[in-house]
């Protein structure tokens, strides 16, 4: 995408280094392996490195699917696991994000009261709903008590399996933009499909009234906003067949390079 960095293959950072253990042309500048990194000499002074810009090259590519309620976002991360991504649901980690005794569920106990507490004891996000849904002010006080857990969280999980030399990591996330989540990937795609075709997936599979999924759809981002932001489109509006073919030369395209 234009102007974003995260398509680049190297990534850039600087620090300071000790020269010790380490050759290094003084004249010429030229490249020296550090502890596996690739290093550019821009500087020296009294024979140590004062000054390296590091370029590492990524060792796992990290893609981001959103889409809107219904497109098939959950699918193709099935599809994606399937092939052999590492898979995380932002939605399971919002659960986790106020599970009882975190910080997160006292925040939320704070902002919304003892009725949002289930019979079990965790949040019910029913209650929740019912009082954010058609309320700004009280849905921007979630999403401040939230969406910043959730980022630690897909933080973490994608430097550990960095660390474990994963290959891929696939991120579901329906609020990637809103949450501004989107520099967590090296791509993001979005799942796209037509009004009727998700309105009516939804009606079959949870039974809801059609005037609240219409509400629920209505409030998301547009589909327009989320394929100018997105680094590729999935369109599926055929059946799962063609959206695994799909998805599968999408993904055949994206670990290729």
């Amino acid at each position: 995408m234009p102007g974003n960095e995260r398509s680049n293959e190297l990534e850039s950072r600087s620090l300071f280094v000790g020269s010790e253990g380490n050759s290094a042309d003084q004249k010429t500048g030229s490249w020296r392996n550090f502890d596996g990194i690739r290093l550019e000499i821009c500087g020296l002074r009294s024979s140590k490195i004062f000054y390296l810009r590091t370029l590492r090259r990524r060792s796992m590519i990290t893609i981001a699917v959103t889409g809107g309620i219904g497109a098939g976002k959950s699918e193709t991360i099935d599809i994606l696991r399937k092939l052999g991504a590492s898979t995380v649901s932002a939605d399971q980690l919002g659960h986790a994000a106020y599970a009882q005794g975190t910080p997160g569920y006292a925040d939320m106990v704070k902002a919304f009261g003892n009725k949002i507490i289930g019979e079990d004891g965790e949040i019910d996000r029913q209650s929740v709903g019912s009082i954010v849904f058609n309320n700004q002010a009280k849905r921007k006080i979630l999403e401040s008590i939230v969406w910043h857990r959730i980022r630690e969280m897909l933080e973490g999980v994608i430097n550990q399996n960095r660390d474990n030399h994963t290959d891929v990591t696939a991120i579901e996330a329906a609020v990637l933009f809103e949450a501004g989540w989107e520099d967590l990937a090296d791509r993001v795609w979005t799942v796209e499909s037509s009004y009727h075709q998700r309105l009516a997936r939804i009606v079959e599979k949870t039974g809801m009234d059609e005037r609240a999924i219409r509400r629920r759809m209505d409030a998301q981002l547009a589909a327009e906003t989320r394929i100018e932001r997105a680094d590729e489109t999935i369109f599926n509006d055929d059946d799962l067949a063609a959206l695994e073919q799909n998805v599968t030369k999408l993904w055949e395209a994206t670990t290729k390079t």
